[in-house]
């Protein structure tokens, strides 16, 4: 026997050793990818030693390099093998000069033919000597073993081509130039360079690179840096079987464009970019490229790229230098005088800004049929952005958004990525409207296309593609930019100031890195081009939409996404982002400014303006950028004309200078002209007074600042656009009634607003709701058609109103009509200027049947087959009949159950029942699952669970305060008889003896039971037992409680055989603790006041109670139960099927007793411990959970083992299971 205190401490120890087995984790420690560092030395040289070796039945050479040295194997042509050794040492205090070329000159290199291997050492004089009193030389050995270590040899061999390689190295590079063979590497520190090799490979490097462009042959190839990247190009088409790890860096392979593979991506911060014709198979989630090919197994801690290999790549030499810049770099001035930020681009200070070229469409292929200007400027505070984007005739651009960090990007817009520090993958993102609304955020990670970014009007599928990483951005971070916007019939403009003191933020390597980033920024831009009107009669919106870009992202499939990570060359190459150009911040002007500056220039002594008769001269002067004795140039004079031009004022500009006379002895630098522009007005008006009527949702003041409107001159084609811009507002908000119109008078722009209201709901399909209860329902005020003064204000109609009002309408029905099912669908639509809302009502049916069928097995009945069902009936509100039959096809026996069951009240829902049957029921246990008991019995003639039979009556009256809680009271009257085994049959073990059926005590019962059960877990399952709903396991609850409380009074008053009262409870705590890690208890107890009969004791073990202990081991009239889990759970949401898929870990304690009535297990603590039944085990199970009504389907297997005195891992119980326990 156990001490009392193994008994009662090894459950709690073992189960905490479970927990902490199933928790253990690796942490990975990340490192930088950085060269080796070297040292400027001047080394002495010694003497060099050559051999020349007959390359005749030689086909393998072999190296074991143990001290430091480099080794470079070039392939030649001719049959002999040359070897090159170079020695240098790094002068010491210890020897002199002549001392250290004597060490060197007795370094030899040997080689050695064995079975066609040649073997070539290198001899270095100073093995360990002992250093002893009695060794006299000791010092001469330390001497050797200090000039060891600043050894460095150089090995040059040179061999013909066809011969493998098998080179184990200390320290050192190693350069391999056209070997053709087999090539096994070794080296703890050092770079392996492959240039234009064939064959297998087996590389494996502790700390350095592995690079270069190499061949495969047919066979298996491994490569491995434990502290660096690996970068390769591959030559031709030929693939073969690879395994390639790069802890702590990158992997690159640049691959031809039909290269067939199939690859299996790990990086550990998920950053994967694939170039390369690639899907993913669903099956075995590997990237089938071109079809697929052997297997590519690649793993890396930081970046994976595949990339098309192109002959500009494959002949640059892979160690040169490149600077990422060269190609394209984009010089951006610095101003000294800061631009106004009002939206006008007209300032003469955007003359001096970088220019970039025109926007190209998603696939670079033409220039956008909007064209895009854009402006680039900097000083010491701001980084400014001009943006003028044109607009075709009688287009109107999209706008709905207003707020910051609203979902811009649904409306036509501006998108700006900048990165100003290139030490750092991290990049800001900002996204602006015609009419200034911007969203701004930081992007940690870029990746495959997020939906949120999506226009609405997009389809939201996403192909499974390679690239697999998934964007990370931080919308809580603020530019604080400064943002401004203006709109014109031609076009809408923004001006950015953008803080630098936001942008760049100082990292560790800054202050340490001198490099050609400095004062070098990243920067990307793009435009969506969306122009949108609303119908006025038929309420559907026109759309043209137009993707383009400064610098294309390629991408045909996806052109509103701005994010796909791209490829960079040079010191950038490792760098995770999406497409960005190269600025340079300078503080000197543009090549173009300096011609600019060597152009004439002259100074200007007046402006006179002709042809104006409704705009005051002054009031034109005022918007001229150039004044009387500014200096100027014939460029900025057109760029003015083309300014003045575009302005909506004029129909058509001209202009002419006119040389003025220096006076005799006045100190002019510069020569003098007069500026003389004759104008031709169009249609103009002078607003002093704006007006905004009738609008009810937005402020007039709001209104105003978004669409530019003040007291000035207003072209009336200006004052017609802004109308129909207006109007377009309304309806892409969601009033798709909302009109607006303009008028002019004393002075006064007055727009009439009207935001659009119902004259009429319509609803169709409803026989049995009256159509007062759906308008009291959807609480929508309407409009009198009529036009006379209603008693109630109209509700201003828009989208989002309907759809709330819908979603209101809905909730009240469900909770207050029976006949109410759903709301179909709804719209809303213009008849004859009336507006109506129509809604399609669908009502519950009469009758709704379902059915279940029944398959059970079991020893007594043999297979049983039969059906049930249940009609739900609304004859006279809510009623349901049920009814199933079944027979035992061995035992001949018939089984059936029949009720019925009333509903009243739809709020606090009050049911009242009543059955009558004939049943099989499981006298063992009742926590078991069927299935389990059905498969044990059928497939293995192990039939667990003992049976009786009971026949009668019950009625019952439910009472549910809420959908997940009720309180049931049931009266039963029943009779109890015994059930005999009928058959011995089963899958496997066809010719044993199957045991017989325990007896019964029969009689008749007559109870009174009490029922409270409720659940609050976040998933949740039903189960019917004899047409009760019982509220079951599920196996994806993570937290929640779920708990029954049951009183039972049989005999006494009743009558009846029997007498006891019995009492049960069951209670159970799902708590999450971080992730997917959870913690789960469930205690249970069974009490009873008298003896119970045979067919109602209580047992302990196997099912669902004690684990690990033998089926129904313990039997008595109390029991209680202790069942605690810690249960590891994964979730995939799949679509195909569509449907929730995961698996669990777990492991577990249970422990538990029973006792005979008259017993008194609590007198003493040790009594009480003794009679504790405990097991432990472990768990897994996978599960799918069909979206839907239908509960997870689940299949698990469990190891237990019982804690007695015979406990053994050795013997454990192997448990399978359709259900989770709790």
């Amino acid at each position: 026997m156990l001490s009392l205190c193994r008994t009662t401490l090894s459950p709690l120890y073992l189960f905490c050793a479970f927990v902490l087995v199933l928790n253990l984790f690796v942490l990975s420690a990340g490192a930088v990818d950085e060269p080796i560092p070297t040292q400027k030395q001047t080394p002495i040289s010694g003497t060099t030693s050559e051999e020349t070796f007959n390359f005749e039945d030689i086909y393998r050479i072999e190296l074991n390099l143990d001290v430091s040295g480099n080794i470079e194997m070039i392939a030649t042509e001719g049959r002999n093998i040359s070897v090159t050794l170079e020695k240098q040492i790094q002068p010491t205090d210890a020897a002199d000069d002549a001392l250290i070329r004597a060490y060197l000159d007795n370094i030899s290199l040997t080689g050695t033919r064995d079975d066609g291997t040649l073997q070539l050492n290198t001899q270095v004089p100073g093995g360990d000597v002992p250093e002893t009193k009695s060794n006299p030389f000791s010092k001469m050995a330390e001497l050797q073993a200090r000039l060891r270590k600043q050894l460095q040899l150089k090995w040059t061999i040179k061999t013909p081509a066809d011969v493998s390689v098998k080179l184990d190295v200390k320290n050192g590079d190693i350069r391999l130039k056209s070997i053709r063979g087999k090539i096994e590497i070794s080296t703890e520190t050092g770079n392996v360079q492959l240039d234009e090799t064939l064959g297998n490979y087996n590389i494996i490097v502790k700390k350095g690179r592995i690079y270069g462009k190499i061949l495969l042959t047919h066979g298996q190839n491994k490569l491995e840096t434990q502290d660096g990247s690996i970068e390769l190009v591959m030559l031709d088409t030929v693939a073969a079987p690879m395994d390639i790890t790069a802890h702590s860096g990158n992997i690159r392979l640049k691959l031809p464009e039909n290269y067939a593979i199939n690859a299996e991506l790990e990086s550990e911060k998920q950053q994967v970019v694939i170039n390369l014709p690639a899907q993913i198979d669903n099956e075995t989630s590997l990237t089938i490229i071109n079809d697929g090919g052997p297997l590519f197994r690649l793993k890396a801690t930081n970046t994976i790229s595949l990339l098309p290999s192109s002959s500009d790549t494959e002949n640059t030499p892979s160690n040169a230098e490149a600077d990422p810049f060269i190609d394209a770099i984009l010089p951006v001035p610095k101003t000294t005088r800061s631009p106004i930020i009002d939206g006008n681009l007209s300032e003469i200070v955007w003359q001096t800004a970088q220019v970039l070229s025109p926007f190209l469409n998603s696939e670079g292929t033409e220039e956008a049929g909007n064209p895009t200007e854009t402006f680039l400027l900097w000083d010491s505070e701001n980084f400014y952005i001009g943006v003028k984007a044109h607009i075709s005739e009688s287009q109107f651009p999209h706008i709905s958004q207003t707020q910051h960090d609203s979902p811009i990007w649904e409306d036509e817009c501006i998108e700006i990525l900048i990165d100003p520090n290139l030490q750092t993958d991290i990049y800001y993102h900002l996204v602006i409207n015609p009419i200034g609304a911007h969203f701004d955020q930081q992007v940690n990670v870029p990746g495959k296309p997020s939906f949120r970014f999506a226009p609405h009007d997009v389809q939201r599928t996403l192909n499974q593609k390679a690239m697999q990483t998934s964007f990370e951005g931080d919308s809580k971070w603020n530019s604080e930019a400064k943002v401004a916007a203006q709109i014109n019939t031609s076009s809408w403009s923004i001006e950015v100031a953008l803080p630098r003191k936001i942008l760049e933020k100082p990292t560790q390597s800054d202050s340490q890195t001198e490099s050609a980033s400095e004062n070098r920024w990243l920067f990307n831009i793009h435009r969506k081009a969306y122009n949108s009107s609303g119908g006025a009669e038929n309420l559907v919106s026109t759309t043209q939409r137009e993707y383009s870009y400064w610098l294309p992202t390629y991408d045909n499939e996806y052109p509103w996404w701005f994010h796909s990570p791209q490829q960079y060359i040079g010191v950038l190459s490792e760098r995770y982002a999406p497409a960005m150009g190269v600025l340079n911040l300078v503080t000197a002007p543009l090549t173009a400014s300096e011609a600019f500056t060597s152009e004439e220039k002259f100074q200007v002594t007046a402006i006179e303006i002709e042809g104006n008769t409704t705009i005051p001269t002054e009031v034109i002067q005022q918007n001229i950028p150039i004044q009387p004795k500014d200096v100027i140039t014939i460029s900025q004079l057109s760029w003015l004309i083309a300014e003045l031009r575009a302005h909506d004022w004029f129909q058509d500009v001209r202009l002419e200078t006119r040389q003025g006379q220096l006076v005799p002895g006045d100190p002019q630098f510069f020569p003098i002209a007069s500026v003389h522009i004759q104008v031709t007005e169009a249609p103009v008006v002078l607003a002093r007074q704006i007006k905004i009527n009738g609008n009810r949702s937005f402020p007039s003041q709001f209104i105003k600042d978004w669409f530019q409107l003040k007291p000035s001159y207003l072209a009336v084609t200006a004052a017609r656009f802004k109308q129909q811009l207006i109007a377009n507002f309304y309806f892409n908000r969601g009033y798709e009634f909302a009109t607006v119109n303009y008028r002019m008078a004393n002075d006064v722009l007055e727009f009439s607003i009207n935001e659009g209201t119902l004259h009429e709901i319509r609803f169709t399909g409803n026989t049995r709701i009256s159509r007062a209860e759906l308008l009291s329902a959807l609480d929508l005020k309407t409009e009198n058609s009529t036009g006379k003064q209603s008693s109630q204000t109209p509700d201003i109609y828009h989208h989002t109103l309907g759809q709330t009002k819908i979603n209101r309408m809905r909730k009240k029905l469900r909770e207050n009509n029976e006949h109410f099912k759903s709301v179909r669908d709804w719209r809303v639509q213009r008849e004859g200027g009336k507006n109506v809302m129509i809604v399609e009502i669908e009502e519950q049916p009469f009758a709704k049947p379902g059915g279940f069928p029944i398959i059970q097995f079991n020893r007594v009945h043999g297979l049983m087959l039969g059906a049930g069902g249940t009609v739900a009936t609304r004859l006279t509100g809510a009623e349901k009949v049920f009814v199933s039959i079944s027979r035992g096809f061995s035992s001949k026996i018939w089984n059936y159950h029949a009720g019925i069951e009333k509903g009243f009240f739809k709020r606090q829902p009050l049911k009242i029942g009543g059955n009558f049957y004939k049943l099989t029921e499981v006298s063992s246990n009742p926590y078991l699952h069927h299935g389990d008991a059905t498969l044990t019995a059928a497939y293995y003639g192990f039939d667990i669970q003992d049976y009786y039979e009971r026949w009668g009556t019950q009625g019952w009256i439910t009472y549910a305060p809420t959908e997940w809680s009720y309180l049931r009271l049931e009266l039963t009257g029943e009779n109890h008889g015994n059930l005999s085994k009928s058959t011995d049959w089963s899958y496997f073990n066809r010719n044993q003896f199957k045991r017989g059926n325990s007896r019964i005590d029969r009689g008749q019962l007559r109870n009174l039971a009490l029922v409270f059960a409720f659940d609050t877990r976040d998933h949740r399952s039903t189960s019917i037992q004899d047409f009760h709903t019982l509220f079951s396991a599920n196996e994806r609850t993570r937290r929640g409680w779920r708990a029954q409380f049951a009183f039972e009074l049989t005999g006494q008053y009743f009558g009846g055989d029997y007498d006891f009262n019995f009492y049960r409870f069951e209670i159970a705590r799902y708590t999450p603790l971080s992730g997917p890690h959870n913690l789960n208890i469930r205690v249970t107890g069974d009490f009873s006041d008298a003896p119970l009969p045979r067919q109602r004791l209580l047992h302990l073990g196997g099912g669902n109670t004690v684990r690990g202990h033998d089926f129904n081991r313990f039997a008595g009239d109390n029991r209680l139960l202790l069942n605690l889990e810690y249960r590891f759970i994964r979730e995939t949401i799949r679509r195909d099927p569509d449907a929730v898929i995961g698996w669990t870990l777990s492991c577990f304690l249970d422990t538990g007793s029973v006792w005979w009535h008259g017993d008194t297990p609590f007198s003493n603590l040790e009594t009480f411990l003794e009679r504790i039944k405990t097991s432990i085990g472990i768990g897994g199970s996978v599960f799918i959970d069909p979206f839907g009504n239908l509960n997870p389907w689940s299949f698990a297997i469990e190891v237990a083992e019982a804690l007695d005195s015979s406990f053994s891992l050795r013997n454990p119980k192997l448990i399978l299971r359709f259900s989770r326990i709790f």
